[in-house]
């Protein structure tokens, strides 16, 4: 148990990463308590609480695109994009987002791995 405790306090951000393209990445994760979503493209980088996200038309266009097969893989949020994450978080202000967007977004991502299951060989 206390490497599992060892290992959530080194890395206080949890989430996936989807993948739409070589050009495009999407973290919805969980970092104290709140939402996020960062979305990377073309070397840029925008951070936003995950109502602000999915409230948005960017938020819509990755429900189409999952509906269209354009989501190429979901994983959990790899080790090296933390750091970036961070700086992020460092140069914009923190919003908290509650419980219920958070429930929103595991289903949502439950849902995005079940659907891609069903195209894996």
């Amino acid at each position: 148990m206390n490497g599992i405790r060892e290992c959530q306090a080194a890395n206080p951000i949890h989430g996936s990463l989807l993948r739409l393209s070589g050009r495009r990445e999407i973290a919805i994760y969980l970092r104290d308590g709140a939402a996020w979503v960062a979305e990377f493209c073309d070397g840029r980088s925008k951070l936003c609480t995950a109502g602000a996200w999915f409230a948005s038309s960017a938020g819509r266009s990755l429900v189409h695109a999952q509906r269209r097969g354009e989501v190429e893989t979901i994983t959990p949020l790899p080790r090296t994009l933390v750091p970036e994450i961070e700086a992020l978080h460092r140069h914009a202000p923190g919003a908290v987002v509650g419980p219920a967007v958070w429930r929103f977004l595991t289903t949502l991502i439950s849902a995005f791995r079940q659907s891609l299951s069903h195209f894996q060989p």
